[in-house]
C-alpha cells in the first residue's frame, strides 16, 4: 500500500498539477525506515534536499567530466554537469506535467557514485574488479552511497530516501553507461532523467569541445541537427548551443506528448537518428581526441595503481571501512570510487 509520508496539503497541492500518468507524491510508496512526517515537504522535495546535502554531491565538484580541470577552469566537473541534468529534468517534466521534485531528486542522485577520471576511472575500477569476477558499475555505487555511506542520521544508514527516487537511480542508464546493452525501462520520471543526461552530456561537450579548440562549429556542417542551427544563428558557439537544446527539448517533449500513456517516452526514430550523428561526431573528434585521451589514460593509470597499493597495503584504508564483512576488494573500490582526481593523485604520491 502507498504511504503518505509527508505533508498531506503540500502533496495535494504539488499533485492537482500532475498529468494522470505520472508519479503523484501522496502515492509515493515510503521509505525503508518510518520518519515522521514534513508539514512543508513532498517527500521529493525532501530528498531532493538530503542529496544535495551529501557528503558525495559536494565531492562531484573534484571529479572531472571530460577534460581535467587543470585543462581550464570553464569546462565542466561532474558536479556542474549533475545541476545541468536537474535543471533539465525539471524543465521536461514541467512540460510534460510530470513530477518536477522526483525527476530533479533522481538527476541529482545520478552521479554519486561516479569514480575520478570520468568514464575512463570507471572502466579502470572495473577492470580491477573483473580479476575477482566481480563489476563496477557507477549507478550501483550511487545506490550504495545513499543506502549506506551517507550517514546523517543516528537511526539508520544512509540517506533513506523513498522507493521512488531509488528506483529512478537504480535504472538510470544512458547510452554512455553502456552503448553495448538494452536500457530497463523505468517510472516516466526516470525515463526522463535518462534523456535529460543525454541532453545535458551532449550540450555541454558540443559547446566545451569548441571552447577547447578541439573542432570548430563549422566541423558540423554534415551533422544535420547542428546544420539547422548554424544557418539560422551563424557560428556564434553560445547562439548555437542554445538553439541545439531548445530543437532537442522541443521535439522530445512534442513526441513524448503522444506516448504518456504508453509508458515511455522519447525521441522518435528520425530524432534519435540525427541524436546519434552528433554524439558520434564528439566521439570522433573531442572524446577520442589526443589530448582528452592523455588525461584519460592517465587517470586509468592512477586508479590501477591505486587499486595495487591498497590491495598490498589494505591498512591504508580508512577506519570506516575497515569494519563491515565487505571483500577487501570491494572496500578498496568504495574508497577509490569516492575521491576526487586531486585526492587521488595525492593519496597516492604520499603513499607510494
Amino acid at each position: 500500500m502507498a504511504a503518505n509520508i509527508d505533508g498531506a496539503n503540500v502533496n495535494a497541492r504539488l499533485d492537482a498539477g500532475l498529468c494522470e500518468f505520472a508519479q503523484k507524491n501522496a502515492e509515493s510508496f515510503g521509505r525503508q525506515h518510518t520518519e515522521s512526517v514534513d508539514p512543508d515537504r513532498s517527500p521529493f522535495q525532501r530528498d531532493r534536499d538530503r542529496i544535495l546535502h551529501a557528503t558525495a554531491f559536494r565531492r562531484l565538484a573534484g571529479k572531472m567530466q571530460v577534460v581535467s580541470p587543470a585543462h581550464g577552469d570553464h569546462f565542466r566537473n561532474r558536479l556542474t554537469h549533475t545541476l545541468e541534468v536537474s535543471q533539465i529534468s525539471r524543465d521536461l517534466a514541467r512540460q510534460l506535467e510530470l513530477n518536477e521534485d522526483l525527476a530533479e531528486s533522481i538527476a541529482l542522485a545520478h552521479d554519486l557514485g561516479h569514480p575520478p577520471f570520468g568514464h575512463a576511472g570507471e572502466e579502470a575500477l572495473d577492470k580491477e574488479l573483473r580479476r575477482y569476477g566481480k563489476r563496477f558499475e557507477h549507478n550501483e555505487q550511487s545506490l550504495r552511497i545513499v543506502d549506506v555511506f551517507e550517514r546523517r542520521y543516528q537511526s539508520f544508514q544512509g540517506l533513506n530516501l523513498t522507493r521512488e527516487v531509488r528506483e529512478g537511480m537504480d535504472k538510470h542508464k544512458t547510452f554512455f553507461d553502456r552503448p553495448d546493452e538494452e536500457f530497463q525501462v523505468g517510472s516516466l520520471e526516470s525515463q526522463l532523467a535518462n534523456v535529460a543526461d543525454e541532453i545535458a552530456y551532449l550540450a555541454a561537450d558540443l559547446e566545451d569541445g569548441v571552447r577547447g579548440k578541439f573542432f570548430q562549429l563549422s566541423d558540423l556542417q554534415e551533422v544535420p541537427l547542428v546544420a539547422r542551427v548554424l544557418s539560422e544563428r551563424g557560428e556564434d558557439r553560445s547562439s548555437v548551443v542554445r538553439g541545439v537544446l531548445r530543437n532537442v527539448i522541443s521535439g522530445f517533449v512534442t513526441n513524448s506528448r503522444t506516448l504518456l500513456s504508453t509508458g515511455e517516452i522519447g525521441f522518435t526514430d528520425e530524432q534519435r537518428t540525427e541524436f546519434l550523428q552528433l554524439k558520434n561526431f564528439l566521439f570522433d573528434n573531442y572524446y577520442s581526441s589526443p589530448e582528452v585521451k592523455v588525461q584519460t589514460e592517465h587517470g586509468a593509470e592512477v586508479i590501477a595503481h591505486l587499486f595495487l597499493l591498497l590491495e598490498t597495503r589494505p591498512e591504508l584504508l580508512p577506519e570506516y571501512l575497515q569494519e563491515g564483512e565487505d571483500s577487501t576488494e570491494i572496500k578498496i573500490a568504495d574508497f577509490i570510487a569516492g575521491m576526487t582526481d586531486k585526492y587521488a593523485e595525492e593519496f597516492l604520491s604520499q603513499n607510494i
